[in-house]
């Protein structure tokens, strides 16, 4: 208890996991919360004392599924080990901790996903600007930036969704994404973050900005303390610009579904799972990351295009690329897992038969690129094939490994000649033991004597009570037991020695020569890792040519910022997939600053406004990104940022309403967004009254045309701002073609010049299921609202009388106004005090309705 109480005292803040035999042990206030928390039975090691210890624990081969229920709920857990071999022990085992496991630093496979990043992220703050840096322990993916904004920080951090962060967070920001653990930093990790250029030394830091530098060394101090034995993977630090990247806040790409479904948060239905053809993972992680940072500059952009383009072209090629990169495994993490000293002889395995798949890859990209002038350089192969990594691999292990390496077996033969002759004596010695049996027998003449073994006693004759009395006198009694007694001679002693030693000391050079290749491969990882990101280039380039060709994209051509946003029938990529062959009406769309800045889109609820925008935000993200487009053709000028307002829903949590959300996010909008901007406005104001809401919409509008003018995409079921365009030079009206048929509505899903002149509302709700007779009772009400807002008097309803009985037919449409009653309407309409809108309003209802 001294021993555990020592270490615990160094990592106070961690739940300590302590060796004992079989199972790791938790004691007093661990054991107590970890009982109650993951189900456990608490005990005691003192029963009977007023003063006992609490404790409980689980097996060591159970122990990474409650570690990481502990993890989920953002914990640190410490792993102290039995460092030394209990039966040469002289006391008490030598136990250490030999590694923190924490929600931003995991190692285990079981709790890592694949094809999605496992960051680890520091801030610093001085004088309101922020450094930020990003680490993944598994790959050594190593980032860091600099902003001068706590939105900005926010929406960095979102960006790529890291499990931990350490540093003085503000609220706003943990508020902003708080499925993620925050941790305060020590005062050791505070110290590197103050002294980066000691902290970070051996790594290459060429470029980055102080704040960023210190955020990288606070980062790397707090992902170092947790491994005191191995080396973390990272060999430099990559600086990067916001300016660099399109911006997609957390709203943007939770509107968009880019990741993850709004419903069910999985993959499935996403953009990422549609496009994410990869067959490896750290293909899948930097496709991930190329949709997480879409580009700005058209040349990088132009690169990525050029390598899809030459793929789609080469379906063979492409092919036979895929089938080698489905044999590569996760290099990434496998080097990391070298470099932090726990790969396992599976492990390394795993790396030389991925190393393997390298010339025949190499050989099959220059016949594709052969005879181009100008080949794309993402394609190029691999300069270093790192041939003496793999040899070196091969000759050390046998072709294939035991799952468990701690009884050895994984030295291939003919590689240490110790280790060869330590085998053959264990192998020897057994089959002399079994010899030294057979004669046993013979010269007794007991038939039944066996040669047995166990842990306490190690070799021994067993010779059952009625065979005793031909037991010779050299044999030494060991154990008498009911039926029998178990002997030992001295030949068999000296024999058990020999067989013995030379087992544990082969286990013991096993492990020697499997370190010892670790350290040969671990200082290969900056070769290692820049092959595995190449690899990782060639898997997400071919994924993205295997849906641009499965599925018809094109390429879209790039202009300069601020110029046209013109797509021939978008589709949207994941809708598109969802219907029916042939089912998806593809629209055109066009924005111009200079012309067509804002369009207003109506048309009733299912009709398609909202997945017209959508594909159309959904379509710059992916020619960002360098991606192929859903598209017949597309010319599109780089954007800055895409925002968007999509959506109703409250945050209860922060107490605020659905109305104060959606004006949060609109104001946000308009704080932030620039001429290069892309905003996706859906129904806002409908979370207030009508003429509050119609206010608030139309003063957006102008705001965005007056004074922003990006290019703007503006849905809405407020007929009035169909008036916009008579009076903002920027603005044009669409909608979504609806066709009426007898007493139904089609949606033709198609945009068309023009607004709508209903909602629909009624329909809508019919196809939706609602009773008839609520249907009927709401065309009386809708006719009674229309006639009096015709004659311009406040409506005076019975809504609280008997509704009319439910007639057993179809309900009969609603007849519009006699001549007459257009008369009266023109005669009440107060022309002096009438707005031209509200003019241009009452006629277009006037002809609607005779």
């Amino acid at each position: 208890m001294r021993q555990y109480l020592e270490v615990k005292q160094r990592f106070p803040d961690a739940i300590l996991f302590f060796r004992l035999g079989d199972f790791y042990e938790m004691f007093f206030e661990d054991a107590v919360y970890v009982a109650r928390t993951l189900d456990l039975t608490l005990t005691t090691r003192d029963k009977g004392r007023e003063d006992a210890v609490p404790m409980c624990g689980v097996p060591y081969h159970s122990a990474k599924g409650y570690i990481g229920r502990l993890l989920e709920l953002g914990h640190r857990v410490a792993i102290c080990e039995q460092v030394e071999d209990p039966k040469q022990a002289k006391g008490i085992v030598k136990r250490e901790v030999v590694r923190v496991v924490t929600p931003g630093v995991v190692l285990d496979e079981e709790q890592l996903e694949a094809k999605v990043p496992h960051f680890l992220a520091a801030v610093v703050e001085e004088g309101g600007r922020f450094g930020l840096a990003l680490l993944d322990v598994t790959t050594g993916d190593f980032r860091a930036t600099e902003v001068d904004e706590v939105s900005a920080l926010g929406e960095e951090i979102v960006r790529v969704e890291p499990r931990e962060v350490v540093g003085e967070v503000r609220e706003a920001v943990r508020a902003r994404f708080p499925a993620c653990a925050y941790t305060r930093p020590s005062p050791q990790v505070m110290a590197a973050a103050a002294d980066p250029a000691a902290a970070l030394a051996g790594l290459e830091t060429s470029g980055a900005p102080g704040l960023a530098l210190r955020a990288a060394a606070m980062a790397y101090a707090y992902a170092r303390a947790t491994q005191p034995v191995g080396a973390l993977p990272a060999f430099r630090v990559l600086p990067y610009q916001r300016a660099q990247f399109l911006v997609l806040d957390d709203t943007t790409k939770s509107n968009l579904e880019l990741f993850e479904t709004l419903l069910g948060r999985t993959k499935r239905g996403s953009l990422l799972g549609v496009i994410d053809e990869t067959r490896t993972a750290p293909g899948g992680r930097l496709l991930r990351n190329w949709l997480a940072f879409p580009l700005r500059d058209r040349a990088l952009i132009g690169r990525r295009q050029d390598a899809i383009e030459l793929l789609v072209e080469a379906q063979s090629a492409r092919d036979r690329l895929r089938a080698l990169l489905a044999e590569v495994y996760d290099v990434e993490r496998l080097t990391g897992r070298v470099k932090l000293g726990v790969a396992s002889p599976r492990d390394l395995a795993a790396l030389r038969a991925s190393l393997g798949q390298l010339p025949e890859l190499c050989a099959l990209l220059a016949s594709a690129l052969a005879g181009r002038l100008d080949p794309p350089a993402l394609l190029i192969p691999p300069k270093d094939p790192l041939a003496d990594v793999a040899a070196d691999i091969a000759a050390v292990l046998v072709d294939d490994p035991p799952a468990l390496s701690k009884d050895g077996g994984y030295i291939r033969r003919g590689f240490s000649p110790e280790l060869d002759e330590l085998q053959g004596i264990a192998s020897g010695g057994k089959a002399q033991i079994l010899a030294i049996e057979a004669r046993e027998r013979a010269r007794t003449g007991i038939a039944s004597l066996r040669i047995k073994y166990n842990r306490v006693f190690g070799y021994y004759l067993e010779v059952t009570r009625s065979h005793l009395k031909n037991v010779p006198s050299d044999y030494i009694r060991k154990q008498t037991l009911a039926g029998a007694e178990r002997f030992v001679t001295a030949e068999l002693a000296d024999y058990e020695a020999k067989v013995l030693h030379a087992d544990e000391r082969r286990v013991a050079l096993e492990q020697e020569l499997l370190s010892a290749l670790r350290s040969r491969v671990a200082a290969q990882a900056p070769r290692l890792l820049a092959v595995a990101e190449q690899v990782a280039t060639l898997d997400a380039l071919a994924a993205l040519a295997e849906v641009a060709h499965r599925s018809g994209y094109a390429r879209p051509s790039l202009l300069p910022q601020g110029g046209v946003l013109e797509v021939e029938d978008g589709r949207h990529p994941v809708v598109e997939q969802m219907a029916a062959a042939g089912g998806f009406v593809p629209n055109d769309t066009r924005l111009d600053p200079a012309g067509e800045q804002i369009l207003t889109i109506t048309g009733p609820n299912m009709a398609g406004k909202s997945t017209v925008m959508r594909q159309l935000a959904v379509i710059q993200i992916l020619a960002q990104m360098g991606s192929f487009v859903p598209a017949k053709a597309a010319r599109l000028s780089v954007c800055d940022r895409i925002f968007t307002r999509v959506g109703a829903a409250d945050n209860l949590s922060r107490g605020e309403s659905t109305f104060m959300v959606e004006m949060r996010e609109s104001a946000h909008i308009l704080a932030h967004a620039t001429r290069d901007s892309l905003v996706v406005l859906d129904e806002i104001g409908r979370g207030t009254s009508t003429y509050d809401g119609l206010s608030i919409a139309w003063a957006v509008a102008e705001f965005l045309h007056d004074r922003v003018g990006c290019k703007t995409l503006f849905a809405t079921h407020y007929h009035e701002l169909v008036g916009l365009s008579a009076t903002l030079s920027r603005v044009r009206t669409m909608q979504v073609a609806v066709k009426e048929w007898k007493s139904d509505i089609v949606f033709l899903r198609k945009l068309v010049p023009g607004g709508a002149s209903r909602s629909y509302g009624i329909e809508v709700a019919r196809l939706a299921g609602l009773p008839r007779e609520v249907l009927v009772r709401a065309r009386e009400i809708l006719a009674q609202l229309e006639r009096a807002r015709l004659g311009g008097a406040v409506p005076q309803l019975d809504l609280f009388g008997a509704p009319a009985p439910a007639p057993t037919a179809a309900a009969p449409a609603v007849q519009g106004p006699t001549e007459a009653e257009v008369v009266i309407a023109l005669r009440q309409a107060d022309l002096d005090s009438m707005t031209p809108l509200e003019a241009l309003t009452l006629l277009a209802e006037l002809k609607r309705r005779c």
